[in-house]
């Protein structure tokens, strides 16, 4: 639903300060003013994927699990990832993924129907399983692929990529609008994005006072054990849904 059901709301955006913007676009498409509050900074963890590339040629193939990881790759290479990969069978997680390593001029030979771990098992068993195979994920990730993998013969190995972090920085300016009552809603995109949200505004009773969306139950999930009220969750994974649900709330 498009139209001008946010105006005059002043929605938070806890996104990291780079993907800021365009969801602020989408706000303001809506007629409502964005806030930004960094929940979100990505720590490339260097050291672990430079030891790892020295060992890239004793692999077949390569897994990256999310834009974050194609990123972490790029900043921590003195060589063009182009270069790099280019003699390795490269599986991505989804076409978000994909996008971000066609910019650098790789197309991926993998991409599952579904966008989960367990689509791409089901991706590498219809393309034939690699013959060893170095991953890349976030530090929080999950394993789940891995063992599946390694029971079925084929030797993994796992480097942690990157971590989410809280950003560092002073948060009082925002949070006297919040005591101000001047911030209607929130907008919560992970469960690490909540946590973080939390630990940046200091209070929880001040936290629960705008309206707060989750971009799915699994959000909403971990902001209620935070003690975090949840009162709108997106229909689907987007930001545009959650601002979907937002429309729908206020011009009720």
């Amino acid at each position: 639903m498009q139209g001008k059901g946010l105006k005059g709301c002043r929605i938070l955006v806890t996104r990291s300060k780079q993907q800021f913007q365009a969801t602020a676009d989408l706000i303001e498409a809506r007629s409502g003013t964005a806030l930004s509050l960094p929940c979100l900074e990505i720590e490339y963890l260097s050291q672990h994927i430079n030891e790892a590339l020295r060992q890239l040629n004793q692999y077949t193939d390569v897994l990256l699990t999310s834009r974050n990881g194609v990123e972490a790759l790029a900043v921590s290479s003195d060589v063009p990832l182009s270069s790099l990969l280019q003699h390795h069978r490269i599986a991505v997680v989804g076409e978000k993924t994909a996008q971000a390593l066609r910019a650098y001029g790789i197309q991926p030979n993998i991409i599952p129907n579904i966008q989960s771990q367990l689509g791409l098992l089901d991706a590498y068993q219809n393309h034939r399983l690699p013959q060893s195979l170095l991953f890349f994920r976030a530090e929080e990730g999950s394993d789940f692929l891995s063992d599946d993998l390694q029971t079925q013969g084929v030797p993994v190995q796992t480097i942690l990529a990157y971590r989410a972090i809280c950003p560092s920085g002073d948060s009082l300016g925002m949070i006297q609008l919040f005591e101000q009552k001047k911030i209607d809603a929130v907008l919560l995109g992970s469960a690490k994005t909540a946590k973080h949200y939390l630990q940046q505004v200091q209070d929880t009773a001040l936290a629960n006072t705008p309206v707060l969306v989750a971009m799915s139950q699994q959000v909403a999930d971990a902001a209620d054990k935070l003690g975090l009220n949840v009162q709108l969750i997106a229909k689907q994974t987007s930001f545009a849904s959650m601002l979907d649900e937002l429309e729908t709330y206020f011009s009720s």
